[in-house]
């Protein structure tokens, strides 16, 4: 049987993807809360690192890197191709999204709804000043994804909406370009990297919502969350040109930021109106 890769798989986040499947290439039985992984500081791309082989080196009869090296082993089947899985120093895991990996999740968040939350920690009114900003975003999102489909760069499939939908639906391109002939990233400037690296914090902070047991429970903080989107977000649209010349010269491009804005405006609204029960306007 084939191991089902990133887009047949119902773990919402990134994380859990991979915590599931370390747990997964582990003999014995420990609870996922126990795994250590967190996301690496000195990488361009999306890597993940985990200390796991340190932790078992505690009880098993074997050094660190000879841990590492068998998990790696079992890991690679289940992680491959979305992750380049192998062993760094003192018997470190790293796992780190390839471009084909990362452009199947983007395009899971682009183009399908976020489940419904299965619980969440009751989040105390916001004063409507400091929801402005992320409102703000928002809406910039979604006035970028209406004008590029009144110039045809995108066929939004129903884009005559009074309020903003809990997915913008697109009929093309779909798939949404997101690697070139080389089947590398086209996302490569750093204002389009920080954003999607801030879509992946944020949907594995927000994993106790979906009702995922694969992190420890502890309470998010969806204001912070959705400021740190909104941040990046609006970085991006400073930095990362859409219209002009990059829609002349090189259309795909173009097309895969605004995927990005896709993924943004689908996340941001699920915050606003899901987890912060606030409005997610179309304009402002």
């Amino acid at each position: 049987m084939d191991t089902p890769n990133m887009e047949q798989c119902p773990e919402v986040t990134v994380k859990c993807f991979l915590l599931l499947r370390l747990q997964g290439a582990i003999a014995h039985q420990e609870t996922l809360a126990q795994i250590p992984l967190n996301r690496g500081k000195d990488s361009a791309g999306v890597l993940y690192v985990s200390a796991i082989a340190l932790k078992l080196a505690k009880t098993r009869q074997q050094t660190p890197q000879a841990i590492a090296a068998e998990l790696v082993e079992t890991l690679k089947p289940l992680c491959e191709p979305d992750f380049a899985v192998k062993v760094a120093a003192a018997g470190i895991i790293e796992l780190e999204l390839t471009d084909a990996g990362l452009a199947l999740w983007l395009q899971r968040l682009a183009q399908n709804s976020l489940p419904d939350p299965e619980s969440r920690i009751l989040s105390p009114v916001v004063s409507g000043d400091r929801l402005f900003p992320i409102q703000y975003s928002h809406a910039r999102c979604c006035s970028l994804l209406l004008m590029a489909h009144r110039d045809r760069l995108i066929s939004i499939a129903q884009p005559d909406v009074r309020t903003a939908p809990q997915i913008w639906s697109l009929a093309a391109p779909n798939p949404i370009p997101w690697l070139n002939s080389s089947q590398q990233l086209r996302l490569v400037h750093p204002g389009d990297r920080t954003l999607i690296s801030q879509l992946i914090t944020a949907l594995d902070n927000l994993s106790p919502v979906f009702g995922n047991n694969c992190t420890q429970q502890k309470p998010v903080n969806y204001l912070k969350t959705a400021n740190n989107l909104s941040q990046a977000f609006q970085t991006f649209y400073s930095q990362c040109r859409i219209w002009g010349e990059v829609k002349t010269e090189t259309p795909k491009l173009a097309q895969a930021r605004l995927g990005l804005v896709l993924a943004t405006q689908s996340l941001l609204r699920f915050i606003l109106e899901e987890l912060l029960s606030a409005v997610a306007p179309l304009e402002l």
